[in-house]
């Protein structure tokens, strides 16, 4: 015998839902998201770090210098493992 058989049922489940929605969407969050006023951002090493890749081509492959290298945007597959 089904516990939700008729549309009386069907509409006490619905406003039910509806009303938990609402309550979950009204809830009083603990988190309220990063504090805008205290950024913590050291804007001299923001700037340095602008300057170093100010002149970059966009269009750059990534060098084989060293293993771990092949990183980034336009980097193809990973390389396999190397017996050590």
């Amino acid at each position: 015998m089904p516990i939700i058989s008729g549309p009386v049922q069907t509409l006490l489940v619905a406003l039910a839902a509806i009303i938990a929605l609402v309550l979950w969407l009204r809830r009083e969050r603990r988190y309220r998201g990063p504090r805008l006023a205290d950024d913590e951002i050291d804007r001299e090493e923001l700037e340095a770090a602008e300057r170093e890749v100010r002149d970059l081509d966009p269009n750059a492959r990534p060098e084989d210098g060293f293993l771990g290298d092949d990183w980034g945007p336009g980097s193809s597959r990973p390389r396999p493992p190397e017996r050590l």
